[in-house]
């Protein structure tokens, strides 16, 4: 029987903001950070910051997709 290879996900976390940014990224376009991560939990999509509920649990400024757990 033949084992399948894990998956990896599309993205990696930037370990600063949280943001989702594209694999091959070397840097956070949201933050500036160079400080990335394969090893991320969950997805937070915001898309009006500003008018969310979330924003007094999380410090997001800008809309776009986010890691909710950054290892």
């Amino acid at each position: 029987m033949s084992q399948r290879k894990p998956r990896r996900p599309p993205f990696k976390a930037c370990r600063e903001c949280h943001a989702l940014v594209p694999r091959d990224a070397t840097r956070c376009p949201y933050c500036g950070s160079t400080d990335l991560t394969e090893e991320w939990e969950g997805v937070l999509i915001i898309l009006k910051p500003d008018k969310t509920l979330l924003k007094r649990y999380v410090n997001i400024e800008k809309p776009g997709r986010y890691a909710i757990r950054v290892e």
